[in-house]
């Protein structure tokens, strides 16, 4: 229990600590070389930054050990040849961790950015598959209901099928008042269509849509039947004048037109 809690507040204080260690080391690196380095240095330590967020892990630790022994070799070749003293070699020796301090910051930086952005990714994508149901009534989402509705209409066509597409706009509510008015009305639909067989679905916040297959006129009419004497019971009167219902008839279309859907 303890190696966890540690785990997690290392876990919320990783980015922020190595944020701060790297802001503190490129100040503390611009301070103490400004005008004793040429700027070309800088420039390839930008592309050895740089670098550490556009290859793999393996890549990036491979560099950082590689610029670790060169600069290390580096310091004992200039230090041997120019015979520094203690305080210049104290001073070499200070400049190089902080420039190490520097870089293993920025690549831990890159590293972790990396991790939350490929976590970010398969959140999302968790995020969709589980939005493909509405719990509270298995009414289909948006993503699920075209998709379903691609096999749908494809079997319709296929056996010259009649269906009909209604879609229900709750635009002219009160944003107050639409959420609830929506999930009622969708799980009232949900319930008066066929549920194995007719796809219900929420196309956005102010949208439900049905699909109805193998329908002609008359069973369409007592099914709406119905649904309109379950509004009239659960709805007030001022919000079911606000309904707006669009009715297409489908004669084996492949697909659903957009301007059905949308307009």
């Amino acid at each position: 229990m303890i190696l966890l809690n540690t785990r997690m507040i290392w876990d919320r204080l990783k980015i922020p600590i190595t944020s701060m260690s790297w802001l503190l080391s490129i100040l503390f690196i611009l301070i103490y070389t400004y005008n004793t380095v040429p700027p070309y240095y800088y420039f390839i330590f930008g592309i050895l930054a740089l670098l550490f967020f556009s290859v793999s892990d393996r890549v990036a630790f491979f560099f950082y050990i590689t610029f670790v022994l060169v600069t290390v070799f580096y310091f004992l070749f200039l230090a041997f040849k120019d015979d520094w003293q203690p305080s210049q070699q104290a001073m070499a020796i200070g400049l190089h961790f902080v420039f190490l301090l520097h870089l293993f910051s920025l690549y831990s930086l890159s590293k972790y950015m990396y991790q939350v952005s490929s976590e970010n990714r398969m959140l999302t994508t968790r995020i969709e598959e589980l939005e493909d149901y509405v719990l509270e009534d298995e009414v289909l989402t948006r993503r699920e209901f075209e998709k379903r509705s691609e096999s749908v209409l494809s079997n319709m066509r296929r056996r010259n099928e009649t269906g009909f597409y209604l879609k229900v706009s709750l635009i002219g509510l009160k944003r107050t008042v639409r959420k609830n008015v929506l999930l009622t009305l969708a799980g009232m639909m949900h319930t008066t269509f066929r549920k194995d067989y007719d796809l219900v679905g929420q196309y956005d916040d102010t949208t439900i849509v049905v699909l109805v297959q193998n329908t002609n006129e008359q069973g369409l009419e007592v099914v709406m039947g119905r649904l309109d004497k379950l509004t009239a019971e659960r709805l007030e009167e001022n919000a079911l004048k606000q309904i707006r219902w669009t009715i297409k008839k489908i004669d084996g279309d492949k697909v659903l037109d957009e301007t059905a859907v949308v307009k």
